[in-house]
This record gives structure tokens, sequence and C-alpha cells, in this order.
């Protein structure tokens, strides 16, 4: 997310909402823009692609073939501390033979703007080492003070890789068919391409690297690292270009809950705190120990 569009849109909201229509510029923050959900993702920076988790049927759904059991999760994030600009998300994952079944809601935003994803997905193996995982979304924005609403509909798409038990490559698509908000302004629903690379040096050391790309700003790309500690507790940190931003992130495993606690850092608009709660039922190979 471009950190001079965030400042310049929720000016444009707080002083010039009457000249807002569904068709806004491409200057401003696009539509419908990606952001990864979860604490886990928050406290690396916003690497998920090639990592497995609770929050997978959100980031990679490829990487929730690799869950078992039943899966629940709650996450919310105070993005620059501005409640404008904050994300709120549950997920439900139903991990089974022969696959994997999810549901998500999201939200950002407040009355004077919002954005809602509501999305199904499904997520399979393909043997022991390949899983691919298809996503259906339905978006609607909303400016309020009677400016009207608009629905679209689109997918996702992902797929992961191990080619070893240290080894995961991860590759995700979001929006690939370019659906246009507002055909007289030509703004369309925000696409992005991103790959990942995650190695587990040892069973207490994961450090993990993405690039993901959008058709208008230039190549972000990040780096992270998680440390496990007695088996219920972790360590993240990560950094993030375009712009630079830092992160650190803290997990805890209290039998079949894990709490996630981060926050990210910008030095022009500062902190974004994250926290996120997580429920799985079954045979477990929970977030701190798996890919």
């Amino acid at each position: 997310m471009n950190e001079i569009r965030v400042i310049w849109i929720v000016k444009r909201f707080l002083i010039c909402l009457g000249f807002w229509t569904l068709g806004f510029s491409q200057e401003a923050l696009a539509a419908g823009e990606y952001r990864p959900m979860g604490g886990r993702a928050s406290g690396l920076a916003g690497i998920s692609v090639a990592l497995s988790d609770q929050w997978s049927a959100a980031n990679n759904q490829a990487g929730n073939a690799f869950n078992n059991g039943i899966i629940c999760g709650v996450y919310f994030e105070n993005r620059f501390l501005v409640k404008e600009l904050s994300y709120k998300a549950m997920v439900f994952s139903a991990c089974l033979k022969p696959g994997a079944f999810s549901f998500l809601f999201q939200h950002f935003g407040t009355g004077k703007y919002s954005e809602m994803k509501t999305a199904v997905a499904y997520a399979r193996k393909f043997g022991k080492r390949f899983s691919a995982g298809i996503q259906l979304t339905y978006y609607r924005f909303l400016i309020g003070d009677g400016y009207g609403s608009k629905s679209l509909i689109n997918c996702e798409a992902g797929l992961q890789f191990r080619p070893s038990k240290q080894l995961s490559l991860g590759f995700h698509i979001i929006n690939p068919v370019p659906v246009k908000i507002n055909t007289f302004s030509g703004e369309s629903l925000a696409s992005l391409f991103q790959l990942g690379i995650s190695y587990n040096f040892t069973e207490s050391l994961m450090v993990s690297a993405e690039v993901e790309k959008d058709p208008l700003s230039s190549v972000c790309a990040r780096l992270g690292a998680e440390c496990r500690f007695a088996g219920i507790l972790s360590a993240r940190a990560g950094v993030a270009t375009g712009p630079f931003r830092l992160s650190i992130g803290a997990g805890i495993l209290i039998k079949r809950f894990s709490l996630d606690f981060a926050s990210e850092y910008s030095q022009v608009l500062g902190f974004s705190p994250a926290v996120s709660l997580q429920y799985q039922l079954g045979k477990q190979e929970t977030h701190i120990r798996r890919q």
C-alpha cells in the first residue's frame, strides 16, 4: 500500500466526500486492495504465500490443503492507528479428505467508505508435495451519505510445492480477470501476482522471502524470520519494500487455541498493531511447527 496514497485518500474522505463517486481516480487507493490476514503474516511483514497456517484460506488457498481438522479464526488490524483504515476478518475452514473447504469474511473502513469481501474456497493436495486452491470472491464497496454502492465478483488461485520437508514454494494470483468498478473512469479491481519461498533451517528457525507485483506499482519484496521456543512460543520479524517498513510479532499456543500479536512500522505513518485468535479442532500441525 502506497503511504502517500493512504494519506491522500483519508483527507479526501474527511474534506471532499461530496465529490466522491464509485468511479474515484486511479491516483487514489485501489479498490479491493489486498492485505494479508492473520497475526503471523503481519509479524512477518505480510509474508504468507509459501506458508501453511490457519489463515492460508485468506492468504494462499493452496496452503490450506496441508491443514487438518476444523479451523476458525478472527483478526483485527488498526492500520496506522486510524480507525477509517482498520481491517477485520474471520475465517472458517473444514480441512478434510479429499480437500479443504473454507469461508472468509473481511471488512475494511467505516461508514464513510467501506469494502466488504466474502469468499468461499477449495484446496486439495495432489500427492504429498503439491497442492492447489481456488477462491470465488464477492466484493461490495459502499460510500456513505447516499453516494451508493457497487458489487462485483472475481477470483483468486494459488499453488504450493514442497520438494522437501524443509523447503516450500508458493504462487498466488489475485483478481486475474480485469473487472471494472466503473466504466467511465476505467477503475478496476486491484490485481496482484505473488511468489514466495520458505525454508526451515532447524525445527526452531524458519526464514521466508516473497515478492509481489501489481500493474500500477513497482515490485514489493519481503523478508522475514520466525523463531520457535519450547513448542508453544514464537517470535517473528520482517522487512518489506515499496514503501519500506518493519514488523515484529509473537505467538503463543494454548492447547487448541493460538494467539498472535504483531505490529508493522512505517517511518511516515507510524504503527499498525494487529491481533488474531485461532482455534483448531483435529489432529494439529500447528502454525508454530509447520512451514
